[in-house]
């Protein structure tokens, strides 16, 4: 592909060199650049790009694309001889995502793209409306949190969001093994980044809205700009699906221009639930019995139905709800609705039951806000007849401010909680955990930095009927402790002490 066709649309400040180079390959990493690449230099967090530029030109980089004037990258020698096109431009990130989206073809006009975005409950609708959409004997992709399915490849996901590049080329790997639907969990991080600068959207659907990330965005307002841009990438005749039970999100609704569609429990809604039942059931399906942990009717603007689902708690009804919202945005029957939703297995590291033969429950999720672990404690305490014991912490170098309201949320909806470390990073995990129980006031707490140690107290603390909640780290399977992570998965540790005390 022609360099020149790569650049419509950049804001270009400047240009040196040859701009009719056969591209090869695009790279944000001058390690990954080969001869004939277009080498984009971002500014990081830890390394900026330019710095690379030399690096990326010994490696045969046919041109270097980048926010700073020539005159500034210790390059101007090379650029003079003609070896080399030097591209300023005024967002470098921005230019990574659009070269990225037409070095691929576009690939998001090539299929119906579906993003979800939201504080909590992403990855699970997702899966759900990835669900939904298989069974209608469609083939779909996702890209999000736990993982990368591309038709040709599941990976274990890297962000929520891939870089630019990494999207656009995922997207393209979809549309070439025939996939038409992709659905793509967009976080807060992706939006301020540019990472989906290109991508034209069919469905856009907002789970809900609370604290979180404020290290990265500082105050709740730039927050909701960025998980709100996101709908300003729907493409002409696109749907916004909203969870009107979050205020954020029905004052939201009254703002947009596009379709909506409206989804809740308590408020009005264009797909609303009623006479819901939260609780296991064994139901015989097709002779095999298959245990249910919901139930409950739609109301939607073409009539009414009953779903049940393997997932359990009322937030996941409202991620049905969404994913109900989003398949009929897509034109998607009832029949096939119902029988996706049926379908969809629980989400790893999302309210997972660990069983072992034990008398209480051991659940672990990847709550790790305060609104997300006052929902999952409020779901564990309806189907626990003893006590709830909580064990989670919270993570380094990230929001200091959520802390103590996590302690004070686990505090006040716990029969005891097992403050320990998740992921302390940087930071020392004993400041970590002074930040936690300054939320605290009650005594019944226990504080136990070792997240193994933290998790065998509390199931040794458990009696039948009691339930034990590992909160924090879902389906991740790492600490990070001082920049190197170590393996940990807290389904792991809970096996294998479930399997210790019953031997």
């Amino acid at each position: 592909m022609i360099l020149q066709s790569l650049l419509k649309g950049l804001g270009i400040k400047n240009t040196t060199g040859p701009l009719t180079s056969d591209i090869k390959g695009i790279a944000y990493d001058s390690r990954l650049v080969g001869p004939g690449f277009v080498f984009v230099a971002v500014k990081g967090f830890t390394f900026d790009g330019h710095d690379f530029i030399k690096d990326a030109i010994d490696r045969g980089s046919a041109a270097i694309v980048m926010e700073y004037a020539v005159e500034k990258t210790g390059a101007i020698d090379l650029a003079s001889q003609g070896r080399t096109a030097f591209i300023e431009v005024s967002d470098s990130r921005e230019a990574l995502a659009l070269i990225s989206a037409a070095y691929y073809g576009h690939p998001s006009r090539r299929m119906s793209l579906i993003g979800i975005t939201g504080t909590n409950g992403k990855t699970t609708t997702s899966f759900l409306t990835k669900s939904i959409i298989d069974a209608g004997g469609n083939r779909s992709g996702l890209l999000g949190t736990i993982c990368y399915m591309t038709g040709k490849q599941s990976l274990t996901s890297v962000n929520t969001t891939p870089e630019s590049l990494d999207l656009q080329r995922y997207l393209n790997e979809m549309a070439d093994n025939n996939i038409t639907y992709a659905v793509v969990e967009v976080s807060s991080h992706a939006m301020t980044l540019k990472r989906i600068e290109g991508c034209d959207f069919n469905v856009a659907a907002f789970t809900n809205f609370t604290q979180d990330h404020l290290d990265f965005h500082e105050t709740m307002d730039a927050y909701f700009l960025a998980k709100s841009g996101m709908f300003s990438y729907l493409r002409d005749g696109g749907t916004a699906v909203l969870n009107v039970d979050d205020p954020a999100l029905r004052q939201f609704a009254k703002t947009l221009k596009c379709n909506v569609i409206t989804c809740g429990i308590e408020q009005d809604a264009m797909i609303r639930a009623d006479n819901i039942e939260i609780g296991e059931k064994s139901v015989q399906d097709s002779g095999t019995a298959v245990k249910y942990g919901l139930a409950f009717d739609v109301s939607t603007p073409e009539g009414r139905f009953s779903v049940r689902s393997r997932l359990t708690g009322r937030m996941n009804v409202h991620n049905i709800l969404l994913s109900i919202g989003i398949s009929h945005a897509l034109g998607i029957n009832e029949e096939v609705i119902r029988k996706g939703i049926s379908e969809a297995m629980p989400v790893k590291g999302r309210f997972e039951t660990i069983e072992k033969g034990q008398n209480f429950r051991c659940i672990i999720d990847y709550a790790h806000t305060e609104d997300a672990l006052k929902k999952i404690i409020e779901e564990a305490k309806l189907i626990t007849e003893g006590k709830v014991i909580t064990v989670f912490g919270c993570g380094g170098d990230r929001d200091r401010s959520k802390r103590p309201l996590m302690g004070h949320v686990a505090d006040t909806l716990s029969d005891h909680i097992v403050v320990s470390s998740d992921n302390p990073r940087s930071e020392d995990p004993e400041e970590i955990i002074k930040d936690i129980v300054k939320g605290i006031e009650s005594d019944a707490y226990s504080i136990i930095p070792d997240r193994e140690e933290a998790i065998r107290y509390a199931v040794l603390m458990a009696e039948k009927g009691d339930t034990v909640l590992v909160a924090g780290k879902g389906h991740e399977d790492y600490q990070e402790i001082k920049g190197v992570r170590h393996h940990f998965s807290d389904r792991e540790v809970l096996m294998n002490i479930l399997k210790e005390i019953g031997e």
